[in-house]
């Protein structure tokens, strides 16, 4: 409770954004209950559920951190470019599962594409704020060597996979040696049995998280430490990407 306090007084926009989100997913989650149509092989709901939880998780973080840059405008546009760029992206999924269709790699028709080409732009837009939030860190002389290193490479890795979702569009598909929708693990819904880009998309958005909290408890003051903490799981991350070709 003492962290969540924190996160709401760090940033009350993001905050907000977040709790939001999360209030969806259960939203989401009740529709699943009541709404037996499936796509893919699973409910219509399990996509916006996961990107509701996925982006709450997302602003909380980002709560946290925007929080040590001194540029305070520069800051508060961050924020909004997050919170409105992820808010047309759950907006368009969940649009697309009420139709009981795709929203990824979607283009049947012109509508359709021109859904699919806007969360593209979210996203991007999405990417470069973290970027942008990942420079300015540079003018943070507050924070221990070690915390603020692992914050930066943590968002450093972050965009590195964002990225890696033009190789899924490219692909027009998440799922390598079969077409999307195989028999997958409980909610995530990664293919059991053949390669699956989202899990390296997944481990790689995460860094932002667990690099911070690697860096706060158990490197605060080594560079050393997070550095080679950082080139581990970003090869863990680039591993589940070869992998998923295999």
């Amino acid at each position: 409770m003492v962290a969540l306090h924190k996160i709401f007084r760090r940033n009350r926009a993001l905050a907000w954004f977040g709790l939001i989100n999360f209030a969806c997913f259960l939203i989401f989650l009740l529709l699943s209950l009541f709404d037996q149509r499936q796509l893919l092989g699973i409910s219509v709901w399990i996509k916006p559920m996961k990107f509701a939880i996925s982006i709450g998780i997302f602003s909380w973080t980002m709560s946290w951190l925007l929080h040590y840059i001194p540029q305070v405008k520069k800051a508060k546009i961050i924020t909004w470019l997050i919170i409105s760029m992820m808010s047309l992206e759950l907006l368009i999924i969940s649009f697309q599962a009420a139709r009981g269709v795709t929203s990824h790699y979607n283009v049947a028709t012109v509508f359709d594409l021109s859904l699919f080409n806007t969360m593209g732009v979210a996203i991007v837009m999405n990417t470069l704020a973290v970027f942008w939030a990942f420079m300015l860190f540079r003018k943070v002389h507050t924070l221990p060597s070690g915390y603020k290193l692992a914050i930066q490479l943590g968002m450093l890795i972050f965009v590195i996979a964002s990225l890696e979702g033009f190789v899924m569009v490219g692909k027009m598909s998440h799922t390598v040696g079969a077409p999307d929708g195989q028999e997958g693990i409980f909610f995530l819904n990664w293919a059991k049995k053949y390669g699956d880009l989202r899990i390296a998309h997944f481990v790689g958005l995460h860094s932002l998280q667990v690099l911070p909290l690697f860096g706060w408890y158990f490197a605060k003051e080594n560079t050393r430490r997070v550095w080679l903490f950082a080139l581990m799981y970003f090869a863990f991350s680039l591993g589940s990407f070869w992998q998923a070709f295999l």
